[in-house]
């Protein structure tokens, strides 16, 4: 229902074309009709030809063709675990210039691991990891999975907060029976005045602890780069588009990323308007822009791209704002989408070239004389299935 309501503006205008052009085909084979037959006497001749215009004329391979082309574009994609919400996310896609991406669950599996737990002001390790476990109990974000995994692994239970604030973008703010809990990067302890002792190894994420106002110490996760991420974006490169980086990790991280990927822009440390505002920015630079996420968090920037594409592994949100769903989740999916877009727009267009040039043609033919009522068929019918056999070598090529 989503891919029938989304048209594309090729189809729209072959719809209103044919609302046109019919009722005035129409119109002309009556005159073409009686006017000539008034004059010659001829009516059988001039009726036959009358007929053979307007069936010749009938524009059935147009109406057809030009919006099967984008459902076997759909259908195609589907059986790759791509699916376009309408014809009109094919048709953007062929415009885009710049690739956006998030780290997180796109270029990164998603799979984060508690790697090293560093406490600071001789807290023990398990109570630091108890705070922190107790703090991100009610998230589902995958940072906070690992943290709550891991103090499972060591047999620690968390603790049930009287109060708790999820700060966008940073963090969480807990009250704990030991006192008043933070949990997350390093913009919620410069938020509340806490220094932190940084220091993060390559690929990693940090996420640091404080209680009551002091410092306590901090746990390193790492995630793991998808298989197929590099050669993704190696693809995309060759196309000319541009590959860019927004997250709202560390520095050091995403950097560490980009570079085994080969993403050579990368913007870190971004709150979710940044990451909008920085798209916008990358509009203004580059062009159109796809952007291409899996959390809430990316929800709003998936919305303002001129295409959003969500993974299927995301969250709900996200999927929902998306004009495009990776169902698996994979790097690859956005060049094969992005060389399926090319394909149905340029059969889209053939098929209304060919359609027209025969059409014009085996009218001009039969005005003269020279195309009989099996010329007209061939011109409408069996125009008609060539261009459905053309659309249908979009399901039938190899992505």
């Amino acid at each position: 229902e989503n891919a029938a309501a989304g048209k594309p503006k090729i189809d729209k205008f072959i719809t209103k074309f044919a609302k046109v052009y019919t009722p005035i085909v129409v119109i002309l084979a009556v005159l073409t009709a009686i006017i000539p037959s008034l004059i010659t006497g001829s009516w059988s001749f001039w009726i036959t030809t009358a007929i053979t215009f307007l069936v010749i004329s009938c524009p059935c391979a147009l109406v057809i063709s030009v919006p099967l082309a984008f459902f076997s574009g759909i259908g195609a994609a589907s059986k790759l675990g791509i699916l376009f919400k309408g014809g009109i996310s094919i048709e953007a896609l062929k415009k885009v210039k710049a690739v956006i991406m998030d780290k997180t669950g796109t270029i990164t599996k998603g799979n984060f691991a508690v790697q090293s737990i560093n406490s600071a002001d001789d807290m023990p390790e398990n109570q630091l990891l108890q705070i922190a476990a107790s703090c991100e109990a009610n998230s589902t974000h995958p940072i906070a999975v690992s943290i709550i995994q891991a103090a499972l692994q060591r047999n620690i239970k968390g603790q049930t907060p009287e109060s708790l604030e999820e700060i966008s973008g940073m963090g969480i703010k807990a009250e704990l029976p030991q006192g008043t809990a933070l949990c997350g990067n390093k913009a919620l302890m410069d938020k509340y005045g806490i220094d932190t002792e940084k220091n993060i190894a390559d690929g990693t994420t940090e996420i640091f602890v404080a209680l009551d106002g002091k410092f306590k110490g901090s746990i390193t996760i790492s995630d793991t780069i998808k298989s197929d991420a590099e050669k993704a974006i190696q693809l995309i490169k060759s196309r000319g588009l541009v590959p860019v980086m927004l997250t709202g990790d560390a520095e050091g991280s995403a950097r560490f990323v980009a570079d085994k990927v080969g993403i050579s822009q990368v913007y870190a440390h971004l709150m979710p308007e940044d990451k909008l505002n920085a798209l916008k920015n990358i509009r203004n630079d580059i062009g159109p822009v796809m952007f291409v996420g899996d959390g809430i968090n990316d929800a709003p920037v998936l919305a303002g791209a001129d295409v959003g594409a969500a993974m299927g592994s995301g969250a709900d949100a996200a999927i929902e704002a998306a004009d495009v769903v990776f169902m698996n989740s994979s790097v690859e999916a956005i060049p094969q989408a992005m060389t399926i877009a090319d394909n149905t727009g340029r059969i889209a267009i053939q098929n209304v070239v060919f359609a027209l040039v025969i059409k014009i043609l085996v009218i001009l033919l039969g005005f003269v004389g020279f195309a009989n009522i099996w010329a007209a068929v061939f011109a409408d019918t069996g125009v008609a299935m060539l261009c459905i056999l053309n659309s249908l070598r979009i399901l039938w090529k190899k992505y």
